[in-house]
């Protein structure tokens, strides 16, 4: 396999060379600059530090403020963490990184974070984070995959499972509900900003990376998990987990997650009743991990699950007005297989082979409404670290990887598509307190040939708590089977004409610490993408893929978490963002889902007793066709919880949600359901009315 990959990507990268070269050319360039610059100012730098961690703290903070006037100037922190610098990421460089040495807007949900605040999914996790959005009808478990993770208010985000690809060929997207289970997640990384130069298509707007447990960094345990609350919700989990005598690391997770028919409040302020929208949704995902010979290791990783529910967004009526009732069923089977070298040194390295396979249907009472697919991925991902000189890392690898969609109903039969890549990024520390991260990335896709995206960053660590950093990439974006081949007229019609997105993007921001209790983020990002892709109404409900001329993209975030004592902490949040697309008639807004969130948050926690309060706020949203359908423009919504230790092995709590009862949805269409037949309505997603839950976990 590996020599398969290698021969067919160096085919079409010896026709870049000469892009290569000017590239490289520009690093090594830069390079002999900055240590000419730094070597003749050396006796210098002692008494220059004072000053520059003055002005990049300066700097950063009048950019982080002042280049965005649409926004409003508010302090933020992501409730899901502690934010510290010194612990280590992995999805921003491919390899474990100092936070503090990395230059990216990351973020991290740790384990004790799902614990504490239980969590009922990663859904529920990941819209936390400042700059993450999850866009949800409200009808979880029947999703045929509208439901998207935007990131800095983008949908094109690539999303991993313990570094594997798995976004779906066919839509390019991966449903919130399709994580997997929070009881078998060990932490969840979140990359806010491009990622295209490392990771290729779909990471346009940013990286999450699901990362699992592992059985051999376990003790032996079994954990149990139950909970059940409003509409007939029941939810269970159980983990199991631990090591053998010879090294054989197991990890085991099962759950399940039921409801039925759920609230939610109407136009008219009423609490009403959404018909034909429960679900019943089963998980499996095992893990073995042995150790070979000293410092290598061997991973097998299977993953399942089985959702169905009903679709109340598509019912259909006859001419008759007689009601079709609609329902979703989703099995997913993922299968890898990964090898580890040298897990503890610097020129480690991996291989891995994967398979995903995703198998829809959507049915109905009527049979012209009745659909199904099957999707399968094969791939392969290769990196290779290594330490060139104390100061000096690379990461290199290639990646494969092939789609197949069957999908008769939208496509007439078969699609597929392939991408063969390789990568390189170099992290050059040329001061003490200064790094540059040069990284270059050649993909070769079946429909669009050759594309190189550059990336290349430059990082200030400050102090051990602080840095700043600035962040410029080019993005590439192939689009998806259903863009390209679609021929049913309902679903939208494809272009096999399509050219691919492409353009740049930047971020820039700053972490610090201010005092001993008090830790601050910000950001600003812009991007600006040439040939977006959209959808253009043909006349008569058509609607068919196009090219946005062009669409940008910027905002800002940011943070502060404040710990009062041992025992109360609080955070406040505040992020922006605000979209754009010229279609040949100029700038206009388009579907600025929630461009104004405000998170503020209290917690309480000590041996025995946890109490928390979170309060999000929606400002300035603008939905699809200028309906507000179910919310207003403004909006606000608490969730209330406690939990209590009786021992340290037994633990209950119990969790409020949207506790002001308000009106509101995360976006809108032109979906029908038996509620606004025969209404002029563009919005029939609303999100649920107020609801408990209550729940108990016990480990043995």
């Amino acid at each position: 396999m590996r020599r398969f990959v290698f021969h067919h990507v160096s085919e079409s990268l010896f026709g870049q060379l000469g892009k290569w070269r000017r590239l490289y050319a520009f690093e090594y360039g830069l390079r002999f600059m900055l240590y000419r610059y730094f070597t003749s100012c050396r006796k210098g730098m002692e008494k220059m530090k004072k000053i520059v961690l003055e002005k990049s703290i300066l700097l950063t903070l009048l950019v982080t403020s002042g280049v965005f006037v649409g926004g409003t100037y508010v302090f933020a922190e992501e409730p899901v963490e502690r934010f510290t610098l010194g612990e280590f990421v992995v999805t921003a460089s491919r390899v474990a990184t100092n936070k503090s040495d990395t230059p990216a807007n990351i973020s991290v949900i740790t384990k004790e974070s799902i614990a504490d605040n239980n969590y009922s999914d990663a859904a529920e996790a990941i819209s936390k984070i400042p700059g993450v959005n999850v866009l949800g009808s409200g009808a979880k478990g029947t999703s045929m995959g509208q439901d998207k993770i935007l990131i800095n208010g983008d949908e094109r985000v690539l999303i991993l499972v313990d570094g594997r690809r798995v976004n779906l060929g066919s839509s390019g997207n991966y449903s919130a509900d399709w994580l997997p289970p929070v009881n078998a997640i060990e932490r969840i990384e979140v990359l806010k900003g491009a990622g295209s130069a490392l990771y290729g298509t779909d990471a346009v707007g940013g990286v999450i990376n699901i990362i699992t447990k592992k059985g051999s960094e376990l003790e032996s345990h079994v954990t149990v998990r139950a909970a059940s609350g409003s509409w007939n919700t029941e939810q269970y989990g159980i983990t199991a987990g631990g090591a053998t005598e010879n090294g054989l690391g197991i990890f085991v997770s099962a759950s399940k997650d039921r409801r039925g028919n759920y609230s939610y409040k109407d136009i008219d302020g009423d609490v009403k009743t959404m018909p034909n929208s429960g679900f019943n949704t089963d998980g499996v995902n095992l893990k073995l991990d042995q150790q070979i010979g000293k410092d290598n290791r061997i991973t097998m990783q299977f993953e399942h699950l089985n959702t169905e529910g009903g679709s109340p967004l598509y019912n259909f009526k006859d001419g008759n007005y007689n009601v079709y009732n609609s329902a979703h069923k989703r099995v997913n089977n993922n299968v890898n297989l990964r090898y580890d070298w040298n897990e503890s040194a610097d020129n480690n390295g991996y291989i891995q082979l994967y398979r995903n396979y995703q198998k829809a249907n959507f049915y109905s009472e009527d049979p012209y409404q009745v659909a199904d697919f099957n999707e399968k991925t094969i791939g392969v991902d290769m990196q290779q670290n290594f330490t060139t000189a104390k100061s000096n890392q690379i990461t290199m690898g290639l990646q494969y990887y092939k789609t197949e969609v069957e999908n008769k109903d939208m496509y007439d039969g078969k699609r597929d598509i392939n991408n063969k890549a390789v990568f390189i990024e170099d992290r050059w520390q040329f001061a003490d307190s200064w790094q540059l991260n040069t990284g270059l990335r050649f993909d070769h896709h079946s429909k669009y040939g050759g594309e190189l995206t550059p990336h290349i960053a430059v990082n200030k660590k400050i102090n051990k708590d602080s840095n700043a950093y600035i962040s410029w990439s080019r993005v590439f974006n192939a689009p998806t089977t259903d863009e390209l081949y679609s021929v049913n007229a309902s679903m939208g019609i494809g272009n096999p004409n399509l050219a691919p997105e492409k353009g740049q993007a930047l971020t820039i921001g700053v972490n610090t610490k201010i005092g001993e209790k008090t830790n601050m983020s910000s950001s600003v990002f812009y991007s600006d993408i040439k040939d977006a892709i959209g959808w253009k109404d043909m006349g008569g409900a058509v609607y068919q893929s196009f090219n946005v001329d062009r669409e940008k993209r910027r905002g800002m975030e940011l943070s502060v978490n404040h710990n009062f004592d041992d025992k109360f902490s609080a955070y406040v949040s505040y992020t922006y963002v605000k979209v754009e697309r010229d279609s040949g008639f100029g700038y206009k807004d388009y579907d600025n889902t929630k461009p104004n969130i405000y998170r503020t948050g209290l917690k309480y926690k000590n041996y025995k007793l946890l109490l928390n309060a979170d309060i999000t706020a929606v400002t300035g949203q603008i939905l699809m066709h200028d309906s507000y359908g179910y919310t207003d423009k403004s909006y606000f919504t608490l969730d209330l919880g406690a939990q209590y230790k009786i021992n340290k092995d037994a633990k209950v709590f119990i969790k409020g949600y949207n506790l002001t009862n308000a009106r509101y949805q995360e976006y809108g269409g032109y979906a029908y359901n038996p509620v606004t037949w025969g209404v002029t309505s563009h919005a029939a997603y609303p999100m649920p009315s107020r609801s408990f839950i209550v729940g108990m976990e016990y480990n043995f």
